[in-house]
């Protein structure tokens, strides 16, 4: 069964105070030391004679109450991670974990279209290098949460021509990284993507596998 809100309540709570107490100021008996130690005996007979002193005692360690010195440290995650907000006590957000992204299509789709003029061209004139808006495309698989760097795999062993209106020429897209003037060779490329110990999301989602029905 789950925790009910009072017993979650009750457990912020707690927490809340391990994180005060060991901040919290000594009570007076403790400020006066061994000097109220030693006139224990005469404490009591005038406490006896004149119970108010006891009273303005409380009254003093209450007004003398500090929190500790800020900022304390936010060792509880905030609402909704954590079921309050506990006043004076900081919290810190936690950010949820990117989900694995599971298909390249959506995002090579969407950046790679400025490259398709060098990626299915014959090396020479205009297709002879990529363009500033092509290698501009790079920075989005390195910045969008939604993507990878490795669906740029893609682009080099020519699943992309399956988005573009031509098919990809190997050689042109072997040295696409390279002449965006990234520190690899068309080598280094190959061998990063074809590496099977590396994990690269496939082009488009795996369909699910039939279900058999029996008659």
């Amino acid at each position: 069964m789950a925790p009910s809100y009072s017993n979650r309540t009750l457990l912020a709570l707690l927490v809340a105070f391990a994180v005060i107490a060991p901040n919290l100021p000594p009570l007076a008996a403790a400020r006066d030391g061994g000097a109220a130690k030693d006139a224990a005996a005469p404490a009591s007979s005038e406490a006896a004679a004149h119970p108010m002193g006891l009273f303005d005692n409380i009254i003093s360690d209450i007004i003398h109450f500090r929190l500790p010195d800020l900022p304390l440290p936010a060792i509880l995650p905030c609402p909704p991670a954590f079921p309050i907000k506990i006043p004076f006590i900081p919290c810190r957000n936690e950010t949820p974990s990117q989900p694995p992204v599971t298909e390249c299509r959506s995002s090579l789709a969407k950046y790679m279209a400025p490259c398709a003029g060098f990626l299915t061209g014959d090396g020479t004139g205009a297709s002879s290098s990529p363009s500033k808006n092509c290698c501009k495309a790079i920075d989005p698989f390195y910045q969008d949460d939604s993507t990878t760097p490795l669906c740029l795999c893609h682009v080099v062993n020519g699943d992309v021509g399956k988005i573009l209106p031509a098919p990809v020429n190997r050689t042109q897209a072997k040295a696409f990284l390279p002449q965006c003037h990234f520190e690899l060779s068309p080598e280094q490329v190959s061998k990063i993507c074809g590496d099977k110990t590396i994990k690269i999301p496939p082009m488009d989602v795996a369909s699910p596998p039939p279900t058999w029905r029996h008659h």
